[in-house]
């Protein structure tokens, strides 16, 4: 009887051991798991970062190239005639006027870059299309193209992959800070102009940026909308460009003007301002090609170099 209780002990001491290992195990889980989480976030920041510098140095390497800057918007898109061609029957970001397509009248900023980004395989078959039934079949494969450069790690959002057929971006071009309605900032990187006669794209050149190119937005971070309607890389307009403030109400019911700040992505207004899912702020590259990581804070510094050729002192925080 004696031998079977202190076998008996033995184990209950033996169990209670383990039970403290496994509590001491859970212990030291709880407080490694935000140490992990924050190196993960800190490599997926460093990711983002690198996919806007590349974007920032396509967009100079286009500059050498052509003497401009790429425009956000396909030129010459109105007045509305016979001899256009409409894919999707969209009017504003993927329309033509007459074949062979070329590069200022098709797609936005970031189609333009493609062969800057070692991408030319997906934009030269629909720059050089001779038939609408080539254009179309090059365009569907241009537009559901899924890029690393094209998201952020850290957006759920853009990474959940394809919406109506069209990919989706993490980043958006700056069309300025003097927006009026319907994205018509004149005073951006990416401006987005118009007038009675139609829409029509400003070329923004190095000489334009007397406000200085350190001084100068030229890409920021923004999560495609929350029903994924906005955000798709192939177009222009509110999928891939944005003013700061933006005072453009593509999503109803939402307050503008939309300013720099937190947000979540299951907030049906979250598209309608600049704003990441990194932690205290977002990255932005700036007209010079640098990037810097902006917190909230500096919103309204942000809004001032939104413009590249305001005159606004700028005190970088």
């Amino acid at each position: 009887m004696s031998l079977l209780v202190r076998k008996l002990r033995r184990i209950g001491f033996t169990l209670i051991e383990l039970l403290v290992v496994i509590a001491i195990i859970a212990i030291l889980i709880g407080l490694l798991l935000p140490a992990v989480q924050k190196v993960r976030e800190a490599a997926a920041r460093m990711s983002c970062t690198n996919n806007l510098k590349q974007w920032g140095l396509a967009a100079h390497n286009y500059h050498d190239t052509r003497g401009e800057f790429p425009s956000a918007r396909p030129g010459v898109i109105f007045p509305v005639g016979s001899n256009m061609f409409y894919q999707g029957g969209e009017t504003y970001s993927y329309i033509y006027v007459t074949l062979p397509v070329n590069s200022d009248n098709v797609g936005g900023w970031q189609g333009r870059l493609l062969p800057y980004i070692e991408q030319d395989n997906l934009w030269r078959p629909v720059e050089q299309a001779t038939t609408t039934a080539a254009f179309s079949t090059a365009y569907n494969t241009y537009s559901s193209a899924r890029l690393k450069l094209l998201t952020c790690p850290s957006d759920s959002q853009a990474n959940k992959g394809n919406s109506s057929g069209a990919a989706l971006t993490s980043y958006m071009g700056v069309t300025g800070n003097d927006e009026r309605v319907r994205s018509d900032a004149t005073n951006g990187m990416f401006p987005v102009m118009n007038n009675a006669s139609g829409y029509y794209k400003r070329s923004v050149k190095m000489a334009s940026i007397t406000d200085g190119t350190s001084n100068s937005l030229m890409i920021g971070e923004r999560p495609p909308s929350s029903d994924l309607y906005w955000g798709w890389w192939p177009y222009s307009d509110f999928d891939n460009t944005l003013a700061l403030p933006n005072k453009t109400n593509y999503i109803s019911g939402c307050p503008l003007p939309g300013r720099f700040k937190a947000d979540i992505p299951s907030n049906t207004c979250a598209a309608t301002h600049y704003w990441s899912m990194h932690t205290g702020g977002a990255n932005f590259a700036l007209a010079d090609g640098s990037i810097r990581f902006f917190s909230y804070s500096a919103a309204p510094v942000l809004e001032l170099m939104a413009s590249i050729d305001g005159g606004e002192v700028i005190n970088l925080p």
